[in-house]
């Protein structure tokens, strides 16, 4: 599972890259998530607080108040190939990418340039976004640049919202150990440890 401590191996081309969290979800945006889910079933409620248990319940529902939490990052020289990859999420999430057009920047000539010159791509997305961009981006059929990129992102929201990436997992996993890929799969099955992890969410206490 992804966790705040995690060592990520460094592929190729990434070596410059990092990521900074630009805004977090706040208690008082999750005490949110919590009433607008109590009312759809016509209650309320007035404490001030709010429980990391209760957080992992909200986010394995996903149900629809998850949309509200938003988070905000970037990504600092992020090739832009890598770029391209993940600006292809769209529902629930929207990028910010540094323009490469010759009349906004002379450091060098955008139609000559090769594809992995780093760009800085912000984004916004909600915690519903994330996690369903984490079933194809953790895929091990995703590029492996691509899938070190939302790794690097995960790692570092995890500081913030541990209880959020503990729940985002490749696909394999969230269908409880299928793989769905088209054309071929990564051939080393799904990760029965972090499969059981996930599982763990699911498990109805008395």
């Amino acid at each position: 599972m992804i966790t705040a401590n995690m060592t990520l191996p460094i592929p190729i081309g990434m070596e410059d890259t990092s990521v900074r969290i630009l805004d977090a979800p706040t208690t008082q945006d999750w005490l949110l998530v919590r009433n607008l889910l109590l009312g759809t079933v016509g209650k309320c409620s007035n404490t001030e607080t709010i429980a990391a248990d209760t957080k992992r319940k909200i986010i394995a529902s996903e149900h629809s108040p998850l949309r509200t939490l938003q988070i905000t990052w970037e990504w600092v020289n992020l090739p832009s190939w890598v770029s391209v990859h993940l600006v292809r999420h769209h529902v629930g999430c929207t990028p910010y990418v540094q323009t490469q057009r010759n009349d906004r920047q002379n450091n060098y000539d955008r139609t000559k340039a090769p594809q992995d010159t780093p760009v800085l791509h912000r984004e916004t997305a909600n915690a519903q976004s994330i996690l369903d961009i984490s079933k194809r981006r953790l895929c091990k059929m995703s590029a492996e640049q691509t899938r070190y990129a939302w790794m690097l992102f995960l790692v570092a929201l995890a500081k913030y919202e541990p209880e959020l990436t503990h729940a985002c997992v490749p696909q394999c996993v969230y269908r409880n150990g299928l793989c769905p890929e088209l054309f071929k799969n990564c051939g080393e099955g799904v990760d029965t440890k972090w499969l059981n992890q996930y599982r763990m969410l699911f498990v109805k206490t008395k």
